[in-house]
């Protein structure tokens, strides 16, 4: 597609999202007289949006970000994975098509091998036992690591390996399916080694594009809990809206401004954890 197609096809995606989430918000209102939980409706597609335009200014964090806030709303935590993880799902299927020609999957497949190998285990434990205990031993790593990326003076280069690659995406698969941050461990070797903030994002929105993917299939068939998707589909288009909102941004930043927002949203997503058990 021309540069002109590329704009007239954003605008048209553009127009009918923001068609959708009137509609649904239309939808929203009208209950609110006969339905008590129109009003958690509302609050959560606000979540939705709120989360994927800070979050997608880095590409990474939304469902740390939206956790926090939806488990201090009440919602129960399968039923909130189950929402989350299909608006990342439609963030990252955006995110990755608006950066798809500088994504080189033959490169990601140790990575995403490993990460879908895992995250059955990653669910499992969100299933199984008190989550949110392990997700605040994450939350407390990722506030000290990002403390010391914007405290240290100097940044050392750490070279990879399909090993490295693989235990990363490894890492990311357990926390993927029991926080359902799938990001944080390729986020930080990403920054480990050295890359400007495109070759960052075409190696970690993949990724956790794929791993969501595998989450709610996993969720689908360990679950207790039917699904319920046309239900979660709602909140959609409040979360695509600010995914669009949030590369807007990132197209602006240098990269050490994307690098600061990086730090940023793992200390962020590390409170986000932390949150939960309180």
């Amino acid at each position: 597609m021309t540069q002109d197609q590329n704009a007239v096809a954003a605008k048209v995606a553009l127009f009918a999202l923001a068609t959708w989430a009137i509609a649904e918000s239309a939808v929203f209102a009208g209950a609110v007289t006969y339905d008590h939980d129109a009003w958690l409706a509302i609050a959560t597609a606000l979540v939705m949006l709120v989360a994927a335009l800070v979050s997608s200014v880095a590409g990474f964090a939304f469902c740390a970000l939206a956790g926090s806030a939806l488990a201090w709303l009440g919602t129960e935590p399968v039923k909130a994975v189950e929402a989350m993880v299909l608006c990342s799902i439609a963030n990252q299927l955006y995110a990755v098509w608006a950066i798809r020609e500088a994504i080189r999957w033959k490169a990601l497949l140790p990575m995403l091998a490993a990460g879908t190998v895992t995250i059955p285990f990653g669910v499992w434990l969100l299933l199984h036992v008190d989550a949110a205990y392990y997700a605040a031993g994450l939350g407390v790593f990722l506030i000290a690591y990002a403390s010391y990326v914007l405290l240290r003076r100097t940044t050392h280069v750490v070279h990879g390996t399909v090993f490295r690659d693989a235990l990363a995406g490894a890492l990311g698969g357990i926390t993927g399916g029991l926080a359902v941050i799938p990001g944080s461990a390729v986020t930080i070797w990403c920054g480990m080694r050295g890359w400007d903030k495109l070759k960052q994002r075409a190696v970690y929105q993949p990724y956790i594009l794929t791993m969501q993917i595998v989450t709610i299939l996993c969720l689908r068939f360990q679950s207790p809990i039917r699904m319920n998707l046309a239900h979660d589909l709602r909140f959609v288009p409040f979360a695509v809206l600010g995914a669009m909102g949030g590369l807007a941004v990132f197209r602006r930043l240098t990269n050490n401004q994307f690098q600061l927002a990086v730090s940023v949203l793992l200390a962020v997503s590390g409170v986000g954890l932390l949150a939960r058990i309180v």
